[in-house]
């Protein structure tokens, strides 16, 4: 028998969240800058803005069930940090990357063609060839694609590596991604492992 241990989890939401027409005209009007091999929204605190209110209500809904399913102590409180609209355009892909000072990230698909998320294991498995590498194993796989549904939330820890693949579709693709940080009260006063932020 094989067991797996030390497992990455990767949340994906069972509730899809339904875009208004309001809401999705206000993320098209958001001004964009360029980023390596896509485009973001200048605006970094997206969720801030009253338009993004029913939406942060519910991704930071999702987030809280996640971190509850994951363990997490009561006075521990898990909040969004920055949020961000994504855009690839036909052709173009978003580069392989992580996101540092957070703990848990996300991606949010938005609308438009199917370009899956890909993640990416940098263990030590992956630094032999003597796997079968087209088909593959959860012990031994170095890349898990997730395909965008529009409206479903992927969560993940913040270290995973991933990018998204070239956008092969007619349209736009759009994501919305954030970060996340805790604060509150935990660990041990008596084993020296208390921690109030």
């Amino acid at each position: 028998m094989i067991e797996s241990i030390f497992a990455t989890p990767l949340y994906k939401s069972d509730n899809y969240y339904k875009f208004s027409d309001k809401e999705l005209e206000f993320l098209k009007s958001l001004e964009m800058i360029d980023n390596r091999g896509n485009e973001v929204t200048k605006e970094k605190h997206l969720f801030e803005h009253e338009e993004m209110s029913q939406l942060k209500n519910w991704c930071e809904k999702n987030l809280n069930y996640f971190m509850e399913q994951m363990g997490k102590m009561k006075s521990a409180e898990f909040y969004i940090t920055q949020s961000w609209l994504n855009k690839t355009v036909p052709q173009k892909h978003h580069h392989s990357h992580m996101h540092p000072n957070s703990i848990i990230s996300a991606v949010l698909y938005v609308e438009g063609p199917t370009c899956p998320t890909f993640f990416y294991n940098r263990d030590s498995f992956n630094n032999f060839t003597f796997f079968d590498r087209i088909k593959g194993n959860p012990f031994t796989a170095n890349k898990v694609g997730v395909v965008n549904e529009p409206g479903r939330l992927v969560l993940f820890p913040s270290y995973l590596h991933h990018e998204v693949d070239v956008n092969k579709g007619n349209s736009d693709r759009y994501t919305i991604s954030f970060n996340t940080f805790v604060k509150g009260k935990f660990g041990d006063y008596k084993d020296l492992t208390e921690l109030e932020i």
